[in-house]
């Protein structure tokens, strides 16, 4: 287990990151007082991948063979309000 202050997660993160992803536990600790750990990450096994939802077919499903209602009004006057 290493450990590691909050200036060096700050100004080194990169480290400590290496650190986490070769399998060390890093403890974060601020004026010498643990606050964190850091783990690393489980690893995904060979499961099943989650699929992408088919929106194409939500959108036929939904809309038919009409066409799409246009969003560029509505984006436009989305925009109006930002200046």
């Amino acid at each position: 287990m290493k450990a590691a202050s909050v200036y060096d997660v700050q100004h080194h993160f990169s480290r400590v990151l290496a650190w986490v992803a070769t399998g060390e536990t890093v403890v974060i600790s601020r004026h010498r007082v643990p606050v964190a750990k850091l783990v690393p990450a489980k690893a995904k096994g060979k499961g099943h991948p989650v699929a992408m939802p088919d929106f194409m077919s939500r959108l036929k499903r939904n809309y038919g063979n009409r066409p799409l209602p246009d969003s560029r009004p509505v984006l436009d006057e989305l925009r109006e309000d930002r200046y």
